[in-house]
């Protein structure tokens, strides 16, 4: 399997210095030479999250998880190892060479590119669809009466997918692209009889684009009112997860403005954008996830992120079932300090509409007059259970309010919807906020409880995935598979022979520094888990540069140091290598861990010839006799050498 070379991943870790790409995602505040946060990868409210510039690491002590740079930027994004790797040389300037370099499946990358290019040729296909005279005309009259002018066609890529059931599909095939292919790309369906067939017909198309201003899907507008589905989107795909996207957010990253505005459809994405909120998005025909949010507070520099929901009832109700999702996103993510607003359209009409009727001026004060979310619940829990004749149902808004209020994870927000709500219940402030902290609690305590055993069970099982090595049996016809258990012990000496080594960089292969006899080797070490890692070592070892830490993560997260994951075990003996001195100083250090090692090992050795020595007769007795003089020289040398340090 081709990869990614090391030279390539070392320029990419010494570039992407790791405070800042963590730094990008997590507020991080300096303690004790290290930088802290809350984990963005399960819920805390104490930071156990750690990040080590020096040594270009992070690693959390709650869940565990740790490793480089490329390790951050694939457990936040969830990306690929490659695809981590080209995210960081894209945005720190590394080339890599070529892209058959790819750790990742050869036939899964090559299965995604086909892909991609079918999204492509397919966009084209609807481009020209609605410019043809005869197929796109009706079309184009829809799209001129919802005002969209030519400009904005292009800039969106939007399109018509004609009234065939074989239009594309032809097309794509005439271009060599299989049934399966097609059928992969999430454009096409079969018929009973198995045939493949387009599946938008007679739609408005819309390409959906990633971060990288990759197609990755399509959303279909009819263009007839009577149609029983306004519109029909991309169902998941080789490339496409909905819940991980949103419309028009390659063009919105780029305004840096600290906010984001979320709209529900395509059409009013794209009204914003041509009134000039071109910092708006859309949600993708799914309710809204953690993963969007996440989207939104790395766009945002975690900023303001501002909720248009429709003005109907079906709207006002999907606003109530995404704010809990909201909250709890804040009370996991407490890393993340977006601030979420809820805006509502005057007179119920959709941004789309209030923009032509109104102006982009008259937009803005809306957008601006968005309310907090503890302000739009007060408001809900307030206007939803007031009737015209009999007045507020008290019984009911004390429910709502308090259910309200629970989900709120800012204190101070949580006390002013308290203070708010006691003026209208002619009760304390105090007792409100008693109930909503309660409500709280209880969903707290059992989610908290959830997460420190889901957290326990991955470490157990981090741990012992780590001590078993799978090897493929030789009488392999039924492709069973043995286990071999794999032995991580090591010294002290052992680890801080490493870590010392670590420290020594370039200056490990310094005649001036250490002879070449001095230098460590994998047969130093007693365990597997120390032999593989020195191993790999020296394998990226430069006489230059030394070998970052950063660059061993890999091979440090694939195995453990006496039942420890190595990264924990090693950072920390890295880091006291690492302040203990100058080069000389550590040299020193190094070395006397060293000879300690030999010598033991030299013992062992002495020990075991002694005894055969005496069962021995002949020519092995004389050979054992010289062994053990050239052991005892050996040995004399060690202890001259380590006396002298």
């Amino acid at each position: 399997m081709a990869r990614i070379p090391d030279s390539v991943i070392a320029e990419v870790l010494n570039r992407a210095d790791i405070a800042d790409v963590v730094g990008s995602y997590v507020s991080l505040k300096s303690k004790g030479g290290s930088l802290w946060a809350c984990c963005p990868f399960h819920g805390e409210k104490t930071p156990s999250f750690s990040v080590n510039p020096k040594m270009g690491i992070f690693h959390c002590f709650g869940c565990n998880k740790g490793g480089n740079a490329i390790g951050f930027i694939m457990e936040y994004e969830r990306l690929s190892y490659p695809e981590a790797i080209r995210f960081l040389a894209d945005k720190y300037g590394v080339e890599i060479p070529d892209s058959r370099f790819d750790n990742e499946d050869d036939k899964l990358r090559k299965a995604k590119e086909r892909v991609y290019g079918i999204l492509k040729e397919a966009c084209k296909y609807f481009y020209y669809s609605l410019y043809d005279e005869d197929k796109g005309r009706e079309a184009m009259e829809y799209a001129t009466s919802r005002g969209l002018d030519s400009n904005t066609l292009k800039h969106f890529g939007i399109g018509f997918a004609p009234d065939e059931w074989d239009g594309l599909y032809n097309t794509v095939r005439a271009l060599g692209y299989t049934d399966e292919e097609m059928m992969q790309s999430g454009l096409f369906t079969r018929t009973k009889n198995g045939n493949v067939v387009d599946l938008f017909r007679k739609r408005l198309m819309f390409p959906i684009f990633d971060v990288r201003d990759n197609i990755i899907a399509f959303g279909g507008r009819a263009i007839e009112k009577d149609e029983d589905r306004k519109y029909i989107n991309s169902p998941d795909s080789l490339v496409y997860n909905k819940k991980k996207h949103l419309y028009a957010l390659n063009w919105a990253k780029k305004e840096k403005s600290g906010q984001i505005i979320i709209v529900e459809g395509y059409m009013d994405a794209i009204a914003m954008h041509r009134a000039g909120f071109r910092n708006t998005v859309a949600s993708l025909g799914t309710a809204f996830t953690d993963d969007q949010l996440k989207l939104c507070a790395r766009y945002t520099n975690n900023g303001e992120v501002v909720f248009f929901f429709d003005a109907d009832r079906a709207g006002q109700m999907a606003a109530i079932r995404a704010i809990p999702m909201m909250c709890d996103f804040l009370r996991k993510n407490d890393k993340s300090h977006i601030r979420i607003k809820i805006a509502k359209v005057p007179d119920g009409k959709d941004p789309d509409e209030f923009i032509k009727a109104n102006g982009a001026e008259a937009f803005a004060q809306v957008v601006k007059n968005a309310l907090y979310v503890e302000d739009y619940l007060l408001d809900r829990a307030y206007n939803d259970n007031l009737d015209r004749s009999s007045g507020l149902d008290s019984g009911k808004y004390q429910e709502d309010v308090c259910l309200y209020g629970s989900w709120l994870t800012d204190e101070i927000a949580r006390s002013k919807m308290a203070n708010a709500a006691a003026n209208k219940l002619g009760a304390s402030a105090d007792a409100v906020l008693k109930q909503m902290d309660a409500l709280s609690s209880r969903k707290a305590s059992y989610e908290d409880l959830e997460n420190a055993r889901r957290a326990d069970r991955a470490k157990q099982a981090d741990i012992e995935s780590r001590n078993r090595e799978i090897v493929q049996t030789e009488e392999s016809i039924t492709d069973q598979v043995s286990e071999t258990v794999v032995s991580d012990l090591a010294t002290n000496d052992e680890i801080m022979l490493f870590a010392y080594a670590m420290s020594l960089q370039e200056r490990l292969t310094d005649p001036a520094v250490l002879n070449k006899t001095d230098i460590l080797r994998p047969s130093d070490f007693s365990g597997d888990t120390m032999k593989t890692i020195v191993k790999r070592f020296l394998e990226l070892y430069n006489e230059e540069s030394g070998v970052p830490f950063a660059l061993m993560m890999d091979t440090f997260r694939e195995v453990t140091i006496n039942g420890t994951p190595s990264e924990v075990v090693l950072a920390k003996a890295c880091g006291k290598a690492m302040d203990s001195g100058n080069t000389l100083s550590r040299r020193d250090m190094y070395l006397g861990h060293l000879y300690r090692i030999r010598i033991k090992a030299i013992e062992d050795r002495e020990r075991l010839l002694i005894d055969r020595y005496s069962l021995a007769t002949g020519d092995d007795k004389d050979r054992i006799r010289q062994e053990l003089q050239k052991i005892a020289e050996y040995k004399d040398q060690l202890m001259k050498a380590g006396n002298s340090l």
